[in-house]
């Protein structure tokens, strides 16, 4: 069948439809997405290729000088590769427990709403009052670790415990949003396909194997995906637990960004590091992505 082009007249009349109220509904949002996300980025990339004063304004161009001077350094590359000790760590520990304890609130029963909670929570708390509480927890005298398990360790100030002291901080940060999306995910799996796989002697590991894992692959695929995120921009709990340390063993990007950036007034040199997290990041959503018709499976 021969399509007939639209005539001039019905051109005119479908720009005379659209509607000026949902550009209207939707510009303060993307002013804010201009002027926190779309600028600052645009600035960064400009600011890679320059010099910039302690304010980090504009003081002449460098071409990729910055960029050399950044990738050839072995402390960035010992950085980056601690970033990704840290991003795996927190990524996969979180999503596993995360799992656990919604595979365990499935199924509603008496007090199920007390333990959602319970295990919800740690969403609600900042970082500031959490770091308080894990560092009374990591306290190498009378802290509650050492006090349970009879040790005199420096949990925060000794490698490798420090590392994982803060990713042990992070998993217990992101476990609650990660927990309410795998909840929302199993809970939408039928009980008649579970029960009739019951029936046909499928044990408790098997229906979770082959019918509630694959049905909550939404569910899972946006989990990872946020938690993808979060794993790599861990900050408050290194500031306030370590400072990156000892000997540099807790310092990820992110630190490391705001440590040229606001301690040394180094701008330039943080814009190059941003920009290298910011790829990072986008390599690897961009591996999940390219995952997501083998493994993801919409109903």
């Amino acid at each position: 069948m021969s399509h007939t082009p639209p005539s001039g007249k019905q051109k005119e009349r479908r720009l005379s439809q659209v509607k000026p109220l949902p550009y209207l509904l939707i510009a303060p949002a993307m002013a804010l997405f201009t002027l926190f996300t779309f600028y600052p980025f645009i600035k960064a990339i400009v600011l890679s290729f320059a010099l910039t004063d302690k304010a980090g304004n504009f003081t002449q161009w460098v071409g990729f000088d910055n960029w050399i001077r950044v990738l050839t350094k072995s402390s960035f590359w010992d950085v980056v590769v601690i970033t990704l000790k840290m991003a795996a760590i927190n990524l996969v520990f979180t999503f596993c427990i995360a799992m656990v304890f919604a595979l365990l609130a499935t199924k509603k029963v008496r007090f199920s709403k007390f333990y959602q909670t319970m295990y919800a929570l740690p969403m609600a708390i900042a970082s500031s009052p959490a770091a308080a509480i894990f560092l009374f927890i990591y306290r190498q005298k009378n802290g509650l670790l050492n006090n349970l398990l009879g040790t005199n360790i420096a949990w925060t100030n000794e490698s490798p415990q420090a590392l994982w002291s803060v990713c042990a901080m992070t998993i217990w940060m992101h476990i609650g949003v990660s927990f309410i999306f795998l909840l929302v995910g199993f809970r939408n799996v039928s009980e008649d396909l579970l029960e009739s796989a019951f029936l046909d002697g499928a044990g408790p590991l098997r229906r979770i194997k082959d019918i509630i894992l694959p049905l909550a692959s939404p569910q899972i695929f946006f989990v990872l995906f946020l938690n993808i995120g979060s794993s790599f921009k861990s900050f408050a709990q290194i500031r306030l637990l370590t400072q990156g340390g000892p000997a540099n063993s807790t310092k990820n990007l992110i630190y490391y960004i705001y440590e040229n950036a606001i301690t040394n007034g180094r701008f330039e040199t943080a814009c190059v590091q941003a920009l290298v997290l910011f790829g990072l990041i986008f390599l690897i959503t961009r591996i999940q992505f390219a995952m997501e018709k083998k493994v993801v499976h919409y109903q």
